[in-house]
């Protein structure tokens, strides 16, 4: 009775912490703010996302004394056929608009795609990954797919945030040149909600082999018990 609900808690902690993972990175992949850069220049905060960018023009004062407010972002998607015309025409007269450098940084790269292929997959092992470990009470057999499906997920998640902690530190990424002066992204929350998310999954697997190893363990005839 003991070793049984020893095996429940270790399952219900691991879904539990599926499921947190999985809503930081939920979180984080419907976030712009993956690499955000202040152009003082153009008084404006450029928020730079995967499929996805944002700008915030300058903060002003409601009054004298009160607090900054801030400006609603304006947004676009980096799929947007007509945005990247306007963008292509942009960097057509990159030579007479001193704001066509930062155009770049709105165009929809292969890293990019490459980051959300990551994220998007290892969401759907996720969720795979709870179905199956809901039925492992009742399938014990489920318990070796819920672990597989988790450590793919999680395997997937690390594999997104290298594929982009890299690219976004690449100088062509990380600098954003202005009309005067040159300017340094610095990664945003977004970034950090999905590595949340990647450790959440982390403790998750670590909690899963635990769960597996108490399916199985223990058991007289562990082949039929399986089968």
């Amino acid at each position: 009775m003991a070793s049984t609900a020893v095996k429940k808690l270790f399952l219900v902690l691991s879904i539990l912490l599926i499921i947190v993972g999985l809503g930081f990175s939920i979180a984080g992949l419907f976030s712009p703010a993956w690499q955000v850069v202040d152009i003082r220049e153009f008084r404006a905060e450029h928020q730079h996302g995967l499929w996805w960018d944002c700008i915030r023009s300058e903060k002003h004062v409601v009054a004298v004394g009160d607090f900054y407010e801030e400006s609603p972002l304006h947004c676009m998607y980096k799929f947007d056929e007509s945005a990247s015309s306007v963008i292509e025409n942009t960097l057509l007269n990159i030579d007479e608009d001193g704001a066509a450098g930062e155009s770049e940084h709105h165009r929809f790269w292969a890293w990019h795609k490459a980051v959300l292929f990551f994220i998007i997959f290892s969401q759907f092992l996720a969720f795979l990954s709870i179905c199956t470990g809901i039925c492992a009470p009742c399938f014990p057999a489920t318990a070796f797919v819920f672990t597989i499906c988790l450590f793919l997920a999680l395997l997937s998640s690390v594999i997104a945030d290298g594929v982009f902690f890299l690219a976004a530190n690449r100088v062509d990424n990380r600098f954003v040149q202005g009309m005067v002066g040159t300017y340094e992204q610095r990664i945003g929350y977004a970034f950090y909600l999905h590595i949340m998310g990647t450790v959440c999954w982390s403790i998750a697997f670590m909690s899963s082999l635990a769960t597996t190893y108490k399916f199985f363990s223990g058991q007289s005839g562990s082949r039929d018990y399986l089968f």
